[in-house]
């Protein structure tokens, strides 16, 4: 079983302080600098396990990705100091 994920507060390559973040898409950005979020708001950025996948449609044949399980929710973390990035989607 999975421990409970702590936020890092320390920046591994320097040992600078670390902020809490996320990274800004196309689409965010659309909603202005002074977007509000609530903490139940959709995902914001998500990660969701992958398999290979196979089929026809149509008569026609694919190959692709199908998506398995729920997805999980991307935290992203900056040192203030170096600018180095930690991501993590921790269990729910």
């Amino acid at each position: 079983m999975a421990g409970k994920f702590n936020p890092p507060t320390t920046c591994t390559k320097c040992g600078g302080a670390m902020e809490a973040g996320f990274s800004v898409n196309k689409d965010m950005k659309q909603l202005g600098a002074d977007y509000v979020f609530e903490d139940t708001e959709t995902l914001l950025e998500g990660w969701q396990k992958i398999e290979p996948a196979a089929g026809k449609f149509l008569g026609r044949s694919y190959q692709g990705y199908k998506t398995i399980g729920p997805p999980r929710q991307v935290l992203h973390y900056r040192c203030v100091d170096c600018g180095y990035l930690e991501a993590y989607a921790p269990p729910r």
